[in-house]
């Protein structure tokens, strides 16, 4: 019916269930959830308990997951703030029927929940339709109050844990709950500390690169609060000396080290992310939904950024002086080898999938009647405008929302082209502007509104900016002295090359970085973006004067940019002419391609863990716009929750807890596609995993009532997707990159109006025999490695091999 994102989330205070659907779709989903709430049948309990159980695993390889866990434990002890949400190893190896339903039977009554909606829909008639279907609900008492007041924390707690990973500190306070009088305060507090650009651990610790990073979050719940902060450690600093600066920064918020501007500021940048976050409905559902989880009323929930315009330099040292004592929970994460649980896989009975099968009830709402939705395509000239200047191409749109710009230079210059400009960028990233220093560079920004941050890879390189309008002229300035006026601190290269040294070293043992190194060498080999990021020995011989020069060089290139706003096309075009006579062109961006082995191939990485992660691809040769709309198709019929690899690897048999299967189209015309699937299960799941994930992109089951949904899934998204005002300048762009001259889809439209079954299993006929590309990360002595070999010609690498340093 053209419903999209559905899903659920649960942390320690409530349950969300989530989905986006279209306007004329109202009465079909009122419909579907006041059955499903009251009359929830749990078909899939069995495998989805063992899918949580997955997840577990997930957890228990994540060094970001475990570190927290651990805080939490110490920081609430028994309380049930302190418990894991999904539950021990031991409750999800033991699940009992009753007790979910029970849980569902107490907690899962009107009194108790709340429909949150945003969108475009007549007010009245929408509460006579909810009206309609939910007031049928019988009545139910809510949940009795179970207040537990936590025991309080009288001492300082300590606790370790090893992880192959960056090292890591993490220390908590509690605070108190969402309600109290002080959390106002103690939320400016959290800014003033660290805001990611201008708090005061962003300049001591992070902008003076005496640390490698350092932050804070606050975090309020209903019976209490916590506000973490944190640091990593750079290369040659022990754990324990950076968790001292970290204290000392506290002790500047505690003494008052800030100014009555800095707290303006502060509100001031979360005005506007708060602006920039209700621009969609899903950000406007999750604040009433918020509110509503608080316990708060609308108009007090509406009222907070007055409150917090409200809150003076003496409310914040007061709440930090009195919540940031020596009682707190001090974790240290320290590089080593984590105790790895050894978990036996279950007796598991493969649940039968019929897509043919379907109930009355199931016909009755496909067959609704909706007024079809007309769809809205973009046109140059109406939903933006592109502009050609001396410097290159303008794309704009002007914002209907709010007072909010936002701008983005991109330039097809990156690594590959200037060998040390990303790191010429790095350098700018802590560096100041002609008379400003580095700290009141970023404070000078970050009193106007205005975000700005630069980025580089190996293609390509950018300048990003947001901020508010009104000040659009003065932050753009900045941006440009940043750029041609570099003020490089004394000793920031040296301390530059000591942080970056101590990331290649956590990079190898990052295992979301590994993996994504692995994945990329199976992709391109010797020409993977990770191997050709800088060494050691590069980074060891950079110099100032050579830095210097290519950043005052940036903005001599002709360049691409985008801009959301108020103005002109012609006030950009003239705003954004930084004067040179004349601008390097926009060189042609040169096609990677990915390798295409001969035969079916199995790339593995030993590493201790408790899952194992594991990808494929096949190799669908250059991008063919003709195969646009098979790919489409393809991907909803084999990816998604409702899709063939979700339904099969994880409802069916219960083999992983995320699992993926479709087809990523080339982002550049001459590069190439691919099918590709991703799966992450239990070590001992994994020969079972990887072969059915394998034979079922290999060999795609031809289900027709399956294909019909997902073509009437995609007609309707068609007809009622729109692209945020915002992503249009990027849509654009990438049209472009692909040879498109226009938005392409009302001719895909069309075709998949026409598409047929016959047409996608052929789609899906040239990847039946590859060959198939598979890379893989899991620990060896828990893996069936004789299965893999069936798989494709083993090779075995080490994470040595897949970085250049």
């Amino acid at each position: 019916l053209g419903f999209s994102g559905m899903n659920a989330f649960t942390s320690q205070e409530r349950t969300v269930f989530v989905v986006t659907f279209p306007k004329n779709r109202l009465e079909a989903w009122a419909t579907v959830e006041a059955d499903r709430f009251p009359n929830a049948v749990f078909r899939l309990f069995q495998s989805e308990i063992e899918a949580v159980y997955e997840e577990k695993n997930l957890y228990l390889d994540d060094p970001e997951q475990m570190l927290y866990r651990s805080v939490e434990k110490e920081l609430w002890g028994d309380h049930p703030l302190g418990h894991e949400i999904e539950g021990s190893i031991e409750h999800l190896k033991n699940p009992s029927l009753a007790k979910m339903y029970a849980f569902h039977d107490r907690f899962y009554v009107p009194n108790d929940m709340a429909i949150v909606l945003a969108g475009d829909f007549d007010r009245k008639e929408t509460l006579e339709l909810l009206e309609k279907h939910f007031g049928t609900w019988k009545v139910a008492p809510p949940p009795a109050p179970d207040p537990r007041v936590p025991a309080a924390l009288t001492q300082l707690r300590k606790a370790e844990l090893r992880f192959e990973a960056e090292e890591k500190a993490i220390l908590a306070w509690r605070v108190p709950a969402f309600a109290d009088p002080d959390a106002d305060a103690l939320t400016v507090m959290d800014m003033v500390f660290s805001n990611t650009r201008a708090g005061v651990a962003d300049l001591s610790l992070v902008q003076a690169q005496k640390v490698k990073s350092a932050g804070s979050e606050i975090e309020f719940h209903n019976e209490g609060g916590a506000w973490d902060i944190w640091v990593s450690p750079k290369e040659g600093q022990t754990l324990e000396q950076a968790r001292d600066l970290l204290l000392e920064a506290v002790e500047k918020v505690k003494k008052g080290e800030f100014s009555e501007e800095d707290l303006r500021a502060n509100v001031l940048n979360y005005e506007i992310e708060q602006k920039r976050k209700l621009e969609t409905n899903g950000a406007r559902v999750a604040e009433m939904a918020e509110a509503f989880a608080h316990y708060e009323e609308w108009p007090r929930a509406a009222g907070r950024l007055e409150r917090l315009r409200a809150v003076t330099k003496a409310d914040v040292v007061r709440v930090a002086g009195k919540y940031l004592g020596a009682a707190h929970v001090e974790v240290l994460r320290r590089k080593g080898k984590p105790e790895i649980l050894s978990i036996a896989k279950p007796q598991f009975t493969k649940v039968t999938m019929d897509p043919d099968r379907a109930s009355d009830f199931f016909k009755e709402i496909t067959a609704m009647p909706a007024d079809p939705i007309e769809p809205r395509w973009l046109e140059n000239g109406r939903d933006y405008q592109e502009t050609p200047a001396g410097w290159g191409r303008l794309y704009s749109v002007r914002n209907p929302v709010n007072d909010l710009f936002e701008l983005d230079l991109r330039f097809e210059r990156g690594r590959r082209q200037e060998r040390e400009l990303c790191a010429a960028i790095e350098l700018a990233n802590v560096s100041g502007a002609g008379p400003l220093s580095a700290d009141e560079f970023k404070k000078a920004l970050y009193r106007l509104g205005t975000a700005l941050s630069a980025g580089c890879s190996e293609r390509d390189s950018s300048i990003h900016m947001t901020g508010l309008d009104a000040n659009l002229e003065k932050s753009v300035e900045l941006m440009r002295r940043h750029f041609r006026e570099p003020r490089i601190e004394p000793g920031a290269l040296d301390r530059l090359i000591q942080v970056q040294l101590g990331a290649h070293k956590d990079n190898k043992l990052n295992p979301e970085t590994v993996l994504e190194a692995l994945a990329e060498y199976a992709r391109y080999g010797k020409d993977s973006e990770t191997l050709n990021e800088l060494s050691d020995a590069e980074v060891k011989a950079l110099k100032e004067d050579k830095l210097a020069a290519l950043m005052r060089d940036v903005l001599s290139h002709a360049r691409r940019v985008s801009y959301v706003g108020s103005r002109s096309a012609g006030e950009m075009t003239r705003l954004l002419d930084d004067g040179f006579s004349a601008y390097s062109p926009i060189p042609a961006r040169q096609p990677k391609r990915l390798l295409r082995p001969s035969a079916d191939r199995v790339l593995f990485l030993d590493r201790d863990m408790v899952q194992s992660k594991f990808g494929l691809f096949a190799v669908d040769g250059e991008y063919d716009p003709s195969r646009a709309v098979g790919a489409q198709f393809y991907g909803s019929y084999m990816g998604g929750m409702d899709g063939v690899v979700f339904q099969q690897v994880r409802e069916a048999r219960s083999l992983a807890y995320y699992a993926y299967g479709g087809y990523r189209q080339a982002e550049l015309r001459g590069e190439d596609s691919r099918a590709s699937g991703y799966v992450e299960c239990q070590a001992d799941k994994t020969a079972e995993a990887t072969a059915l994930l394998k034979q079922l992109m290999s060999a795609m089951p031809v289900e027709t009532k399956r294909f019909d949904e997902v073509k009437a899934g995609i007609e309707g998204l068609y007809r009622s997707d729109r692209v945020n005002f915002r992503a249009v300048p990027g849509k654009v762009m990438a049209w472009e990159d692909l040879g498109f001259a226009a938005d392409p889809r009302p001719a895909r439209f069309k075709t998949a109006l026409l598409y047929t079954m016959p047409e996608l299993t052929a789609f899906a006929q040239r990847f039946s025999k590859g060959p198939w590309t598979l890379f893989m990360m899991g620990s060896r002595p828990r893996v069936d490695m004789g299965a893999l070999k069936r798989l494709g010609v083993l090779e075995d690498r080490a994470a040595d091999q897949l970085f250049p340093y």
